[in-house]
């Protein structure tokens, strides 16, 4: 779960100490490792540990549960981990990082199961999202709660009751969770989607891919235009855009134009990407404009439908749903 789980691996908040979270990483490897590392969504820069015996041990001042990311080589493996005197084992065989089990972190084996249940469900839908709902209420008062969270809302993002079960949610958890910096965008995406309902795109001036600034003009003639919002180094982003590349007119038949909207830092890379790509839609940079700040849009892919007159029809977080939306 990169900028939505793509997002999710970069966040950066305050650090408040509550307690002393104690991790003894037990690794089991074929190769001589001489060191472990450990980074986490609440501080900037890895923590180091040697290994003795085979164990490398992290006191980590914490709120709550946490996602953390354990390095070993050049690998990496993240999980969502409890508080307190934590031990986690992992393996790394044949250059390949995984956790074997752990023990007193009840939120690691909710979250393996939440994210077994969530894997299966992208594959195949049929079975409804109850799950998400379920694990939202089984993980209540605890920051993991953020992960089920995003996810309704990326799902149900157009159903205002839904928005309000979501912020209901939110607002009913500890202080702990409400410094989570993940916390602050899922507010703030609820808060856009409830007050936005028309996008003044001749307030923001983006780059062409001739490097020029650039209004975005919507084509009068189509009576739907969706914007997609991304950036090069989201696995969604460019597996979508291979569906897309693989049927060209899927947006022209249904009477829509799509103009994507990279988000990247570098505008090279994004350059580089729609060449490789021989990307045919219309593409603009982001640059410095506050488009997707004053959308609340943090999670990518994001698509963005629009009429004529710039009134937001609905917001999706994948093409399958954005074609079902064009087709009603």
């Amino acid at each position: 779960m990169k900028q939505t789980f793509c997002v999710l691996i970069i966040l950066i908040s305050s650090l408040t100490t509550y307690g002393q979270t104690k991790f003894y990483i037990h690794l089991n490897s074929d190769v001589n490792v001489d060191s472990v590392s450990v980074a986490g969504i609440n501080f900037s820069k890895r923590l180091k540990s040697g290994l003795q015996n085979g164990i490398a041990k992290f006191e980590i001042p914490s709120k709550s549960s946490d996602q953390y990311f354990i390095y070993v080589a050049d690998k990496r493996i993240d999980g969502w981990f409890n508080t307190g005197k934590i031990d986690i084992y992992l393996e790394f065989k044949e250059n390949e990082l995984s956790i074997s089990k752990t023990k007193k972190t009840p939120v690691y084996d909710r979250q393996a199961t939440y994210f077994r249940n969530y894997e299966a469900f992208l594959k195949d839908k049929s079975n409804g999202a109850e799950f998400i709902k379920k694990a939202i209420i089984e993980n209540d008062q605890d920051a993991f709660v953020l992960v089920p969270l995003n996810h309704y809302l990326k799902l149900y993002q157009n159903d205002i009751v839904q928005l309000n079960f979501v912020e209901s949610f939110l607002n009913k958890q500890p202080l702990s969770t409400k410094q989570h910096t993940i916390f602050s965008m899922i507010s703030s995406r609820i808060e856009k989607l409830k007050a936005t309902n028309n996008i003044n795109l001749e307030k923001y001036s983006l780059i062409s891919t001739e490097g020029n600034k650039t209004l975005i003009e919507i084509d009068s003639v189509v009576e739907f235009t969706v914007l997609d919002f991304w950036f090069t180094s989201c696995p969604p982003c460019i597996k979508e855009h291979n569906e897309i590349l693989s049927d060209p007119s899927m947006f022209s038949n249904l009477n829509a134009e799509l103009i994507g909207i990279s988000t990247d830092i570098d505008q090279e890379k994004w350059i580089k990407y729609l060449a490789k790509k021989n990307i045919n839609w219309r593409n603009y940079w982001i640059g410095k404009t506050n488009l997707a700040k004053d959308l609340g849009i943090w999670s990518f892919p994001t698509y963005l439908i629009l009429d004529k007159e710039e009134n937001i029809v609905g917001s999706y977080s994948n093409i399958e749903d954005t074609i079902k939306a064009l087709k009603k």
